[in-house]
C-alpha cells in the first residue's frame, strides 16, 4: 500500500515536471504569429488510461507523433486571439504555471513525509 502511494507521487511529479514544461513552451511562444496553446490533461485522466496521452493534431500540418519524453496536451480552449492569430494568454498560462508549482511542491512533501516514516521504521532519523 505505502509503496503505491510513493510510485503514484513519483508519477505525479512526473506529470507536473511535463505539464510545466508545456506552460513554458507556451509562455516562450506568446509572440509566435499563429501559435496555438496547449493545455496538460488532468491528472486522473492520465491514472483512468494507464499511460502517456499522445498529443493531439489542431491542424492538417500537425504532425502526428508523440515527442520523446509523451508530453501530455490536448488543444486549448480559445476565447480570443491577437491579431497576428497567437492564441497564447499570458495571464492563464501565469495561472497555470502556480498552481502545478503548488502542486509539485504538495507532490515532493507528501513522498518526502513517506520515506521519512520508512526512515523511522527502520532507525535511521538522517
Amino acid at each position: 500500500m505505502i509503496a503505491d502511494l510513493l510510485g503514484l507521487a513519483v508519477t505525479r511529479v512526473a506529470y507536473l515536471d511535463q505539464s510545466q514544461r508545456l506552460y513554458a513552451r507556451d509562455v516562450a511562444n506568446l509572440d509566435t504569429p499563429g501559435f496555438m496553446p496547449k493545455t496538460a490533461v488532468p491528472f486522473s485522466v492520465l491514472l483512468r488510461g494507464g499511460g502517456v496521452l499522445p498529443l493531439m493534431t489542431t491542424h492538417a500540418d500537425d504532425l502526428n507523433a508523440t515527442p520523446a519524453g509523451g508530453t501530455i496536451a490536448t488543444a486549448a480552449r480559445i476565447a480570443a486571439r491577437a491579431p497576428d492569430g497567437n492564441a497564447v494568454s499570458l495571464s492563464q498560462q501565469l495561472v497555470a504555471i502556480a498552481r502545478t508549482q503548488i502542486s509539485q511542491q504538495y507532490a515532493v512533501n507528501i513522498y518526502k513525509s513517506y520515506l521519512g516514516m520508512f526512515r523511522t521504521a527502520l532507525g535511521n532519523t538522517l
